[in-house]
């Protein structure tokens, strides 16, 4: 009897659990977290037209919660790189020039649009990259600007984890 106590206890430790996400007190969040993003933008001078701002994030297989948005926050920069005003984004699977499926997204601004809430209408599973464009159609004046990036998992009241901090050189033109 002592046996097969043992093998069933055995048994259910070694069999994978199936989870979507962490939960700690009703809030959701990620196993592993996201490490991974780069911001792509192929427009390097100021005011130049036809800017888009490629934000690029790899959600690890490990992290069993599917990703529900990105938190962007400017926190450094001349003024804001969306200094036109709100840019509804797009977004896909894979990275630029490589894009893949559409996702739905939308996003909204705060702080005269230096911080940037974007929201998946369905959750990307994990193992994915995705890649969330902004066509801003100009690019801002030189300068440095950095943005600060966090995951948001899908779930009933997420937990929002840190990135990393991506950057986007805008040059001056000389004229001479």
């Amino acid at each position: 009897m002592r046996l097969i106590y043992s093998t069933i206890v055995t048994a259910l430790l070694l069999t994978p659990i199936n989870t979507r996400a962490i939960e700690i007190n009703g809030q959701t969040s990620f196993v592993e977290v996201p490490t991974k993003v780069k911001l792509t933008n192929y427009k390097w001078y100021a005011f130049e037209g036809g800017a888009k701002y490629y934000f690029t994030i790899e959600l690890p297989k490990g992290a069993d919660a599917s990703l529900g948005g990105i938190n962007l926050q400017q926190i450094q920069g001349v003024q804001s790189a969306f200094y036109r005003g709100p840019v509804q984004p797009q977004a896909f699977h894979g990275s630029p020039r490589r894009s893949g499926q559409s996702i739905p997204v939308s996003a909204s601004f705060k702080n005269n649009s230096r911080s940037i809430n974007v929201s998946f209408a369905e959750p990307v599973s994990p193992g994915s990259k995705i890649t969330v464009v902004f066509n801003v159609r100009r690019n801002p004046p030189a300068g440095l600007y950095l943005y600060s990036v966090s995951a948001r998992p899908w779930g009933t009241k997420p937990i929002s984890q840190d990135v990393g901090v991506v950057r986007m050189s805008i040059h001056s033109v000389n004229r001479r």
